[in-house]
């Protein structure tokens, strides 16, 4: 239900201001302000405003963070003071926390224009070289002013490209003492008096090279360069392979584009990556490729250090951030941390709605709702809803909220969004568990009025908390564990398409405990128990990607995308557990039992070898060998 309110004062623009008088500590104050759109506000004397309600796009002037969550659960909802409080202590908090690297790029101007036509690269440098540092490089034909390449190749960097390439060089300046004779033994004349060498005309009959006394002509020479360039332009026709993925490569009906990006700029790196919990595995460029394929903008790539983000290239649309399954790809506006210790420290309606928009959004919907007031509502600012992520989902509806809204700009977003894939498992999660199908909901801000004014049952009630966070695969599986206990159903889920649990299992029979899929197992899916020689599998930290099973030696694994949620897909399960093989001496334990008796069936076979010393661990066998050595 919505109540009619009007929270205005005196027909000013009313706000709540978190606002510290000298070294006294903070309190909330509410008042009204004569606002002036384009221009800021300020607190009263002596008091300096930490934080307050409203919106940059029409106070964008101000020495203070405005909050539209502040804003507008002040003005749209019957929160009290203390609650009010709390959302503008969360606030400021929020700001501080931002951190990312920030810099400014400098304009670069090398460019490195290839064509087969000699021609067209001159026509080019004619009509631009006084503007561009230009690298002319021509793959077909010869020229005297540009130099003839062949085996190009190219490959993609952060910023720019890498060429690969050969460089015709049939006389070695260093070595020629300009005597003239090849000039004069050339039965084409192909050699000019400036050295260079027609390759047009030469037949390769070595004359050239038979009459110079310091050797200094070998006629198929060539120097081998490579060459970091800012950009390429390739002018005409020109056959080349051309990397899957870049952005720094241009043809000449690109020319405008080209010249847009010459300006220096500031780069915000805003989206981050975190090896440490990453599942693409460098080393074996084999793994999760889910931020790689998700980005349209040629941003990300894998290479030998890993995944890298191109910030000059990202344009923050927020997919590789809701399609990461472990929080490797981070939003540092708002990272998975900051957003749980923000919900940790306000108070969330329990079994009622919250609302996530970007500013824009709730600007636009204050504007309509303002005399309206929604109990069991809460508002938050998301500023880029493209980032939110099954993390979100789960974790918030574990925290006691009943339904989610998503404030979309328009419909394409929630269709072309990644987020709404994840989504949409969230809701496939929440009909399975619950029977519910509304708990995640996207609409314009049209539709708002219409969508927020049902009440459905909580899911549950008395939320309980979580534990410090971690990461969020681990915040998501406390959140999923929570929802499933407290269900008290068991789900067998197998969706079509990728999603980010999977199960796996071991042939006991091939497994020899070596612990090799642990190696690569960042997230912790794959665990060991040393003491007892087990193999572990924790369901809900697995992601799917493959690597435990690639690097397996004995090809014991399997992996699927069907998965029971239940307490051992939590908990884990023992894929495999081996008889320990002790040390004949001293006891301590080097090994598995089927892996020394497979040893031991190889080395029996081969008579010259003493195989008496093998039953004892490393430290015995050294004093077994010595003491036989000294008999």
């Amino acid at each position: 239900m919505c109540n009619k309110g009007i929270k205005y004062m005196s027909k000013l623009f009313s706000t709540c201001q978190l606002v510290q008088e000298g070294s006294d500590s903070s309190e909330l104050k509410i008042s009204a302000v004569n606002l002036r759109p384009g221009y800021g506000f300020t607190a009263g004397q002596g008091n300096t405003t930490l934080v307050a309600g409203g919106f940059l796009s029409i106070s964008p002037e101000n020495d203070f963070p405005l909050s539209p969550t502040l804003f507008l659960n002040h003005a749209l909802t019957p929160s009290s003071t203390v609650a009010l409080k709390s959302i503008a202590e969360a606030e400021l908090h929020r700001q501080n926390c931002v951190n990312y690297r920030s810099y400014t790029v400098d304009m670069d101007n090398r460019l490195c224009v290839i064509g087969n036509d000699a021609g067209e690269i001159r026509r080019f440098l004619n009509t631009y070289g006084g503007l561009l540092d230009v690298r002319p490089l021509l793959v077909k034909g010869c020229d005297s002013e540009f130099p003839t390449v062949t085996a190009l190749q190219f490959e993609s960097l952060t910023q720019g490209c890498r060429l690969e390439y050969q460089i015709r060089s049939a006389i070695d300046v260093d070595k020629c003492s300009y005597c003239g004779a090849c000039g004069v033994s050339c039965p084409e004349s192909c050699i000019s008096e400036n050295l260079f060498v027609d390759f047009n005309l030469c037949t390769f009959c070595k004359e050239c090279e038979n009459v110079c006394e310091p050797q200094a002509i070998d006629i198929h020479g060539a120097i081998n360069e490579v060459v970091d360039f800012p950009a390429v332009l390739i002018l005409g026709d020109v056959k080349v392979e051309l990397p899957a993925k870049t952005t720094s490569i241009f043809y000449e009906k690109d020319l405008s584009a080209y010249f847009s990006s010459l300006f220096p700029c500031q780069i915000d790196e805003v989206i981050t990556h975190d090896n440490t919990i990453c599942q693409y595995s460098a080393k074996l460029g084999y793994g999760c490729d889910l931020c790689v394929s998700s980005c349209v903008h040629g941003a990300i790539t894998q290479g030998g250090t890993g995944v890298v983000v191109n910030a000059l290239q990202c344009v923050e649309c927020g997919a590789c951030v809701a399609v990461c399954p472990t929080g490797a790809m981070q939003n540092e506006r708002f990272s998975d941390r900051a957003f749980v210790e923000y919900i940790e420290s306000v108070e969330i309606p329990e079994g009622g709605t919250i609302v996530l928009g970007d500013e824009e959004s709730l600007h636009r919907l204050w504007w309509a709702e303002q005399n309206n007031t929604y109990a069991k509502v809460f508002f938050l600012e998301f500023d880029n809803v493209g980032c939110l992520s099954l993390f979100h989902f789960l974790y918030l509806l574990s925290c006691g909220l009943r339904r989610i809204i998503i404030l979309e700009k328009d419909k394409s977003v929630g269709d072309a969004g990644l987020y709404s894939r994840q989504a949409q498992f969230a809701t496939t999660l929440t009909e399975e568990l619950f029977a519910v199908s509304d708990a995640i909901v996207s609409c314009s801000v049209d539709d708002f009025a219409t969508v927020v004014v049902a009440q459905p049952q909580p899911l549950f009630t008395q939320a309980t908390g979580f534990k410090s966070f971690v990461n969020r695969r681990q915040t998501m599986a406390e959140a999923l564990e929570d929802l499933v206990v407290r269900s008290g159903r068991e789900v067998t889920l197998q969706p079509e398409g990728y999603v980010p649990f999977a199960s796996v299992t071991c042939d006991t029979d091939r497994c020899t405990q070596c612990m090799a899929c642990l190696n690569d197992c960042q997230i912790g899916a794959m665990q060991a128990e040393a003491s007892l020689l087990q193999l572990n599998h924790v369901g809900i930290l697995c992601v799917g990607c493959g690597l435990c099973v690639l690097v397996c030696p004995e090809d014991a694994l399997t992996l699927s995308p069907k998965f029971t949620l239940r307490a051992d897909f939590f908990n884990g399960i023992t894929l495999a557990q081996a008889e320990p093989m002790a040390c004949k001496k001293c006891g301590k334990v080097f090994g598995t039992k089927k892996s020394f008796d497979r040893v031991m069936a190889i080395l029996q076979q081969k008579e010259a070898v003493d195989i008496s010393h093998f039953e004892y661990c490393e430290d015995c066998r050294v004093i077994k060998l010595f003491e036989a050595e000294t008999l």
